[in-house]
């Protein structure tokens, strides 16, 4: 059995990626879920020190299906 991540930044986008692979067979094993990743952006002066700038926040809409074999 062939399995398929669906990774998209949007949900309508993935929902939509989710919709078209059923109509070609495959089935949901693990449902459309959100996944949030938070992170520090530094920047560097003229004296090569790491300076903090702000915090990163980013999210992704994460969907695993299977093909159905008959």
């Amino acid at each position: 059995m062939k399995s398929v991540i669906i990774r998209r930044s949007r949900k309508f986008e993935a929902e939509q990626a989710i919709l078209e692979l059923e109509k070609r067979g495959y089935e949901v094993v693990f449902p459309l879920t959100e996944q949030n990743y938070q992170g520090k952006y530094f920047n560097t002066d003229r004296y090569n020190r790491k300076i903090f700038v702000e915090n990163t926040f980013n999210s992704t809409w994460i969907a695993k299906l299977r093909k159905v074999e008959l």
